[in-house]
C-alpha cells in the first residue's frame, strides 16, 4: 500500500466516528417528548449524509478509483454541504421571523 492509501484508511475511520455523534443525537432526540423540532433533525441528516459521503469518497479513493472520487463523488459532497449550509440559513431566518413575530404580539 502506498502512504496516501493509508492516508485514505485513517481519514475515513475518522470521518466515520465523526458521523457516530449526530447519529446518536437523532436517535436520543427521536424519543424525546417535544418532537416538534423537525428543522434540526433535517440538518443533522443532511450533516450525516455529508460526513458518510466523506466517507465512501476516501474509501473510493483508497481503491484506485480517482475519477470516481474526484469526478462524482467530491462534487456530490459539495452539494450536500452547500444544502446543510442553505437550510441552516433558511432555518435561521424562519426562527428569528417567528420570535419577531412573537414580540411583536406581546
Amino acid at each position: 500500500m502506498l502512504p496516501s492509501q493509508y492516508y485514505n484508511i485513517i481519514d475515513a475511520i475518522v470521518y466515520l466516528i465523526a458521523a457516530i455523534i449526530p447519529a446518536y443525537f437523532i436517535l436520543k432526540s427521536r424519543n424525546s417528548i417535544n418532537n416538534n423540532d423537525n428543522h434540526l433533525r433535517k440538518l443533522t441528516i443532511i450533516l450525516i449524509g455529508f460526513i458518510l459521503l466523506q466517507v465512501l469518497y476516501h474509501v473510493i479513493g483508497t481503491f484506485g478509483f480517482r475519477l470516481l472520487a474526484k469526478g462524482f463523488l467530491e462534487p456530490l459532497s459539495m452539494a450536500a454541504l452547500l444544502l446543510f449550509g442553505i437550510m441552516y440559513l433558511l432555518s435561521t431566518l424562519k426562527t428569528k421571523k417567528q420570535q419577531q413575530q412573537q414580540e411583536f404580539k406581546t
